[in-house]
């Protein structure tokens, strides 16, 4: 399976409640962008407008390797269309209030998939539009952690707050890896002797980090105390991370617990188990099923329960009361996720003998490459 070989492949639509209105404080924008993330395109317009990028509001994260569409509103920002290098905003309105993930509603999809088998493939359109599919995190939500060393955020909970800020200053980035190549390998040089690097750090708040440590003698509290440094929208993104994967990891042990039968496709955290069917005495338990993402405070059915800690046992970690951290901002916000999406309004065209046309809508926070992946990397021989 062959997805987003040409950004025009992978097309998305954000659908959110929010409108121009007569009147208000925020200028409302329709982004569109092509080659760049969601967060690329903040810190670009963070710096030619000369603000901070909280200043900057939108509903949800967009991939670089699609063409996008989304919805970004900025307070007292400029009453007409502001174009950059990979995006253009196109300036709708004014608005009373600021875009926000509460105003998303979700994502319609166009997507052109090439390289696939395509027979069979009406049979599961017909089962996915049934039975949906699991709601896992995808790979885009671990971008940080696709170095394969480590979640930044596990290393605050167990109290490693020196091998924390390695992951996520030179291990990972909050922007484009490319752009910040030379900054981390000259911290992979020098660490944790970082005077060298200072002038090549990609942001205010890493060089300000840097200065810190620099200036103090390395030490557990001096790296506990620069980690309050870190973006708090950098610091939360890296905590929500590692709650996505222990999400993944608890529903693949309760999809285990349903009797499914299940299939293993690899992703960049290990593998996702994927059901093609559910007999009709399971369905209604599974399909009305939510599972919170993990936080210390969570009250939890038995089984929901030990199945997470069963997860967060093999990481090191012995509760989840213990699913905390001593570092100011990093905090694990939780809400609960279905465990099954079913695509709404889930089409097909065949464009050839290996490519086909999809169109499809889902609901805020699931992700369209679980659909292609269930579709096309399932074995299709009969349940």
């Amino acid at each position: 399976m062959k997805i987003k070989s040409r950004p025009e492949d992978f097309v998305v639509y954000e659908v959110a409640d929010i409108a121009p209105e007569r009147e208000g404080a925020f200028a409302l924008y329709r982004l569109s962008k092509r080659g760049a993330t969601t967060w690329d395109v903040v810190g670009d317009l963070a710096r030619r407008l000369r603000l901070k990028a909280r200043d900057i509001h939108y509903g949800g994260l967009k991939d670089r390797h699609a063409v996008s569409y989304q919805y970004v509103t900025i307070k007292h920002g400029p009453r007409k269309d502001i174009k950059g290098r990979n995006y253009l905003l196109e300036y709708l309105g004014q608005t009373r209030t600021p875009m926000s993930k509460a105003k998303l509603k979700g994502n319609f999809f166009r997507i052109l998939v090439r390289d696939v088998e395509t027979e069979g493939l009406e049979e599961e359109v017909r089962l996915v539009s049934r039975y949906g599919v699991a709601n896992y995190f995808d790979e885009q939500r671990f971008g940080s952690a696709r170095h394969g060393k480590g979640f930044a955020a596990r290393e605050l909970i167990l109290g490693h707050y020196e091998r924390a800020l390695y992951l996520l200053l030179v291990e990972g980035s909050q922007y484009e890896m490319k752009r910040t190549e030379e900054f981390r390998e000259c911290l992979r040089k020098n660490w944790p002797r970082v005077e060298a690097c200072l002038e090549l750090a990609p942001s205010p708040w890493e060089r300000r980090l840097l200065e810190f440590i620099a200036s103090h003698k390395p030490s557990k509290r001096t790296f506990k105390r620069a980690l309050g440094l870190v973006d708090r929208e950098y610091l939360l993104m890296l905590c929500h991370a590692y709650q996505a994967y222990i999400w993944n990891e608890t529903v693949k042990l309760y999809l285990k617990r349903q009797g499914l039968r299940l299939y293993p496709v690899p992703y960049v955290m290990g593998e996702h188990l994927f059901y093609r069917e559910v007999p009709e005495e399971v369905w209604p338990e599974l399909s009305s099923r939510k599972i919170p993402l993990p936080s210390p405070r969570l009250e939890l059915e038995p089984e929901i329960k030990d199945l997470m800690e069963e997860v967060l046992r093999r990481e090191g970690i012995s509760s989840l009361e213990k699913f905390r951290t001593l570092v100011k901002g990093a905090m694990f916000k939780t809400y609960p996720r279905e465990v099954v999406v079913v695509p709404q309004r889930l089409n097909f065209e065949k464009k050839g003998k290996r490519e086909v046309l999809l169109e499809f809508f889902l609901p805020k926070g699931s992700y369209a490459t679980i659909v292609l992946k269930r579709l096309f990397l399932v074995p299709r021989e009969a349940s």
